[in-house]
This record gives structure tokens, sequence and C-alpha cells, in this order.
């Protein structure tokens, strides 16, 4: 019997031949990483190790949840991460450049066969490049910083085949939403999704990123592609591929692996889809809740911030204006992203429509500040989550979509179809 491709990458960090799903294994971690909200749990349980060395490599250091800080507490989480890099030496911060998921991969430190850790749930979505990437909590990734090594149950896998080409109008994250609506949000608990077939071939980083971000919504403890030629294009791009691309073909699933189950998608089936309020989970094709009125609109995250996505956003808005009653806000998920749309023009685009642009950072989606919600407000947003209170106050809803529908609702000041509106211009800009 074969492996898949994340029995693979766990033998090879546990100095095994072989992994079976169950076993328990100490496995070598390539990069672990802290944020500006889990440090202090992190820094309390070095104290009780008593404040061993950390290998300045290995570690990565993230402020991205209070990008920039709000008010006086967050402001000392952000001081006390920065004085934490000093402190030990360590030679991956970013204290400005944006969400962590998209901020690592930019930077290189996702790579096919690795192991990446972080005080993240959604580090799965480093999976899109080929690693098992997965959360855990701030005490295991003290110890993976300290010892490069941390134990896991090897996951069962689901093979998802995606086939076809999407429709108009049609997105990954739309898929995502169908997986969530059809199977549920404990489709794969403590299970690796393998995201495969023609479909997911022709897709590019960004939108395999959004779809093993959206794992960890389905319970997945990790989610994963499996490297190819569009994998060392990207990590070419960002300066952090190897010579040849021969060194990945090992990180492909045996053809005699063994699934815990096995799911074909056709996405030439599929509609514009949102989920509505309080489950992502609870996902209805967007013509029936159309017409619902919405008071703001999120169009970034981890989830669905990227270049394409803010490409796809001003493609809708451009020579559009956003309506009186909504509040569109635009948050790029790097500093990369936000220099490149600029680039392109597309946050000039954004701006005229009448959206507030704002830094690379998680606020809006936690709840946090740069889109807080009062009781009674509606948003209509490309984050991952939608349960009560995400967003500010716990009488406030969330209704998950792309951005193509988000940006469509924010003109018409209520859910709309993305296809009834359509593009401003049929050219997507180059």
């Amino acid at each position: 019997m074969g492996m898949t491709i994340t029995e693979k990458i766990l033998a090879r960090a546990s100095g095994r031949e072989r992994v079976v799903p169950g076993e328990i294994v100490w496995a070598a971690v390539d990069k672990a990483c802290i944020d500006d909200v889990q440090l202090g749990i992190l820094e309390r349980a070095l104290a009780k190790l008593g404040e061993p060395k950390i290998d300045p490599e290995r570690a990565v250091l993230v402020g991205d949840h209070y990008l920039p800080p709000s008010n006086l507490e967050q402001a000392q989480a952000v001081r006390a991460l920065r004085r934490f890099g000093e402190r030990h030496g360590l030679k991956h911060v970013f204290l400005k450049e944006g969400v962590k998921h998209q901020v690592l991969a930019e930077a290189g430190l996702v790579q096919p066969g690795q192991v990446l850790v972080a005080t993240d749930s959604h580090t799965n979505t480093g999976g899109a490049l080929g690693a098992f990437a997965t959360a855990l909590g701030p005490t295991e990734v003290a110890v993976a910083m300290v010892h490069g090594r941390m134990w896991f149950r090897v996951p069962e896998s689901i093979r998802v085949e995606v086939r076809g080409s999407f429709p108009e109008y049609v997105y990954p994250k739309d898929l995502a939403l169908y997986l969530l609506g059809r199977y549920g949000v404990d489709l794969a608990t403590y299970r690796a999704i393998e995201f495969t077939g023609e479909t997911v071939r022709r897709m590019s980083v960004s939108e395999r990123m959004t779809l093993c971000n959206m794992s960890t919504e389905m319970g997945a403890k990790s989610a994963i592609v499996a490297p190819d030629e569009v994998t060392f294009a990207y990590l070419q791009s960002v300066q952090a591929a190897p010579e040849s691309l021969e060194s990945w073909r090992q990180w492909q699933s045996d053809a005699d692996a063994a699934y815990a189950q096995e799911i074909v998608v056709d996405v030439r089936e599929l509609e514009p889809l949102v989920a509505v309020p309080f489950s992502p989970g609870n996902v209805r094709p967007v013509r029936e809740v159309a017409g619902k009125p919405v008071d703001q609109a999120l169009i970034g995250t981890c989830t669905n911030g990227n270049l394409e996505d803010i490409g796809v956003a001003a493609a809708m808005l451009r020579g559009r204006r956003v309506h009186p009653r909504v509040q569109l806000i635009v948050t790029p998920a790097s500093l990369g992203v936000m220099r490149a749309a600029l680039a392109r023009g597309w946050i000039q685009d954004l701006v005229d429509a009448g959206a507030v642009v704002t830094n690379p950072g998680c606020g809006a989606c936690a709840g946090m500040h740069m889109g807080v919600l009062d009781a009674g407000e509606v948003r209509i947003s490309s984050q991952n989550r939608n349960f009560r209170a995400r967003g500010g106050h716990p009488a406030s809803e969330i209704f998950l979509a792309s951005p193509a529908t988000v940006a469509a609702s924010a003109v018409t000041g209520r859910i709309t179809d993305p296809r009834e509106l359509g593009f401003s211009e049929r050219r997507m800009p180059a």
C-alpha cells in the first residue's frame, strides 16, 4: 500500500520509511510561527522550560491581528513581539507586512515537503505550496521552536478531485462553500484534505490558498495540493525555488494510497454561493438570499485578500459607485499584494468607487478594529467565518461569499448575484 503526500511528509520529518494514519510520530518542524495574539502564552511556556535557546532560523514572528494596534493592550503585545525577536536574534520577524499566511508564502518560508506550524487556525493555507501546514497552540509552538520537533498523530486523508472549468463569476471560494454546504463543517475533523484534479492543477497558488484556507472550516487538520509547475513558478517569483522542479517530484500521493473518503466535484455545475449566519456550513445559492440589505462589505482577509481577488473587485467596481448606505472595506492580505495592486491601478479603481482601503492585517475579519459591526448590522464578506459576534456585536450578521459577490453587493446595497451586475469591463485587467 502506498502513501499520501501528507503521510510521506510526516514520514520524512520523523525519519521513518513509512507511517500510517493513527500513528503518533515525533516529527521535525521546519518553521514555527507565533503571532501577536498568542505571544504571552508562548513566553510563559518558555519560562517554565528555563528560557532555553531558540533556533533563530526556525522561529517566525508575525504581527497581524493587531496591525496597527488600536488600543494600549494591543500596542503592548506588538512591542513585546518586537522585543522577543530582538532578544532571541530571530531572522524572520514581520511586524507590518500583513497576514501571516500570505507573508510566509511571499517570503519563501513555506516549501513543498516541509512541516510548518503556527498559532493560527488557518495555517492550513500553507498546504497550497505542498507543505504539511497546521495550527498548534502557543505552548506546542514554544516546544517546536526550542527542540525543532513536535508530536503529531498521522491524519487520515480525504481526496477531493475537482473537474471542469469554473462558470463565469464562480470561483474557488464558491467551491469551498459548496463542500461546506454539501458535507458540513465536520467533513474532515482531524483529517488532511488533498485537493487534486484537472481544475486544481489549473489554479494559481492564490486560488489554491483559498481552498486550503477554507479547509479549516471543514474541520481539517491540514490541507494540501501536490507541488507542480505552478508551485515552482510561484516560488521562483519570490526567489525561493531550487534549481529544478525534480526535487519535488517525490511529494505526490502514490496511485495505491488509501483515503478515508474520496469526493469528486465538477465545478461546471456550481453557481455563486453564500454562507448565511451563523455557520460557514449554512450555504445557499446567492440567488436565494438576494435582496437582503447590507451595511458593510469586506473584501480581503487571509482567505480572499490576494492580488487576483483585488483584481476581481476592481473589475466589478470600475466606473461604478458603492451604494451610499454601504461601507466597503478592502484589506489586501499583504504589503506585497498592496504594492502590486497599486501598480496595476486597481487600488485607484477601488478608491474611486468609494471603497475604504486599509493596511494589510486581520482587524475587520477578527472583529478587532477597522470595521467592527454594531447590533443589527449586516456584513457580506470574503472572509472565512461568520460565527455569532465574529465581526463585533452578537446581534450583527455576516454572510460569506466570493469577492465578486461581495463587490456586486456593495454596489447595489443588497446581497446580489454577481451575474446580475456583471463586470464593468468584459476584459479582466492585465
